[in-house]
């Protein structure tokens, strides 16, 4: 157990040296076995990731879509990236508990940049990728990937879930436009009676982000002008009812979205 982290730091070393070696010799077959290269890769791997050292374990996993790449498997090629920026991530998330001072922040940087190269290689309109896009959105909260989905019930859930980032960020304008485009694309299909409840929930969203970001009718889309009237109308029917019978239900409408609106306007 004598020097153990750096034994296997420098069988690392070793291994990275023969594909390295792989990648300057033109004629493949004088150079190292890819497969083997590939198998020290993945184990190098688990032994790091079973020690602790996840910086190492990610690197390893490198080596290992490296080693895809020259063999052509995409997919296993697509895994090892993900898997080097889910050791990434540890390392990182291991460094703040324990309050470990990094080096500008390289272990999210090289989470970030491994989540990138995964989405290069993942085969598009697959929900393969609308999961990588959700996994890094903690990184990049506002990478454009939805729109390629095939699947209309992952865009949508993926314009949801974009939608709520940016209301935490405060960024209330692409979130009534991500919210929009929900709309729109239930709209269009016509599947009114599969999101219910989901409509009912963007309906209320949009009225009190309208309400807060207060855009002149220039630009408020038809659907806006037209949600802000009937909202104006049901007003004026609550103030009639509660002037004339004193409905506590109308009284209650009312503070709700007061209350409501307050949330929105102060993003707490």
């Amino acid at each position: 157990m004598d020097n153990y982290p750096q034994k296997l730091i420098d069988q690392y070393l070793k291994v990275s040296n023969k594909l390295k070696k792989f990648d300057r010799i033109v004629f493949k077959r004088f150079a190292p076995n890819v497969t083997e290269v590939l198998d020290e890769f993945a184990r190098l791997a688990t032994r790091f990731e079973e020690a602790g050292i996840y910086q190492y374990a990610a690197m390893c996993h490198l080596g290992v879509a490296k080693c895809e790449l020259s063999s052509g498997n995409v997919v296993n090629e697509c895994q090892a990236y993900l898997k080097a920026a889910r050791a990434f991530m540890r390392a990182n998330n291991t460094n703040a508990a324990l309050q470990l001072r990094s080096s500008g922040g390289e272990c999210t940087e090289g989470a970030l940049r491994c989540y990138c190269q995964a989405l290069e290689r993942c085969p598009d309109d697959t929900v393969l990728k609308a999961a990588i896009i959700r996994e890094m959105s903690p990184l990049q909260p506002h990478y454009d990937g939805c729109s390629s989905f095939a699947s209309p019930a992952h865009r949508i859930f993926e314009l949801e879930l974009a939608a709520h980032a940016s209301l935490e960020q405060k960024d209330f304008l692409s979130a009534l436009q991500q919210l929009d485009d929900i709309v729109d694309n239930i709209c269009e299909r016509k599947q009114y009676e599969l999101y219910t409840d989901l409509l009912r929930r963007v309906e209320i969203l949009r009225l009190l982000l309208l309400i807060a970001l207060n855009l002149p009718p220039a630009r408020q889309s038809p659907s806006h002008i037209k949600l802000i009237e009937y909202y104006e109308r049901l007003a004026d029917l609550d103030d009639e009812n509660t002037t004339n019978t004193g409905s506590p239900l109308a009284t209650a409408s009312s503070s709700t979205i007061s209350a409501n609106s307050h949330f929105i306007c102060s993003g707490t």
